[in-house]
């Protein structure tokens, strides 16, 4: 999940960064701001009570807890925050940091429907903020290998691209109690096949003009909750 270097300060600064949520993916976006030399997690926002001493040592740096989400936002040393709530909550909760003048770092989707997703434009675009889409498999080594390949035109011209993503979606899947749902997993294009459009986009170009897809149940009994058909 690269943070970017539209967040680089020329001052060797480091920026401090908020977390939304802090369910799984809360503890990889921590793991890999942290790493890098430009931003460093500082508060967390959770529904859950949380220790900051104990969510500190868990992560090996000091960290708040906020139980007030408007607190964090209002707080001028938190310069950007990373949105790690439930897909549902991702519009509103980008909206306000937007108008709270923090950078953005929004877990996919974006939106669960286009309307969240204009919102967010809309707000990113009047607070003049910066912001980015968690879709890392595109800085994995083997896309980056794969792009520039194509790049310089080893392959020849490209009539025709693939990519499949599979992803285990079963009762042991951890985020499987909310993921079933339609009004939180949204779809499994969303859940997690956007991973391969997003690099198929890469790989393809994004000059589209046809989109069709298509989805289909499952008669596994693993699959039976899904409000949604789990496989596009």
């Amino acid at each position: 999940m690269p943070l970017g270097n539209s967040f680089c300060d020329m001052t060797g600064k480091k920026y401090n960064v908020g977390i939304i949520g802090y369910g799984w993916v809360a503890g990889a976006h921590i793991a890999a701001i942290n790493a890098t030399t430009l931003a460093r997690v500082t508060a967390v926002w959770s529904s859950r009570k949380l220790d900051s001493a104990e969510v500190s040592a868990r992560h090996g740096a000091e960290i708040t807890f906020h139980s007030e989400l408007s607190a964090m936002l209002a707080d001028p040393e938190i310069h950007a925050v990373s949105i790690c709530r439930y897909p549902q909550d991702h519009a509103r909760h980008s909206v306000m940091a937007a108008e709270a003048g923090k950078h953005l770092i929004i877990e996919k989707p974006l939106a669960l429907n286009w309307e969240g997703c204009q919102e967010i434009q809309k707000a990113v675009q009047a607070a003049r903020v910066k912001t980015c889409v968690c879709f890392e498999c595109r800085f994995s080594s083997q896309f980056r290998t794969i792009k520039s390949v194509i790049d310089q035109g080893l392959l020849g011209k490209i009539h025709y691209g693939e990519v499949d993503y599979y992803h285990g979606i079963g009762p042991w899947y951890g985020q499987y109690r909310w993921n079933t749902r339609k009004d939180a997993g949204g779809s499994s294009l969303l859940s997690a096949g956007c991973h391969a459009m997003d690099a198929l986009l890469l790989c393809m170009g994004e000059d589209v003009e046809v989109v069709s897809s298509y989805s289909t149940h499952s008669i596994n009994r693993d699959f039976a909750s899904y409000e949604y058909p789990p496989r596009a």
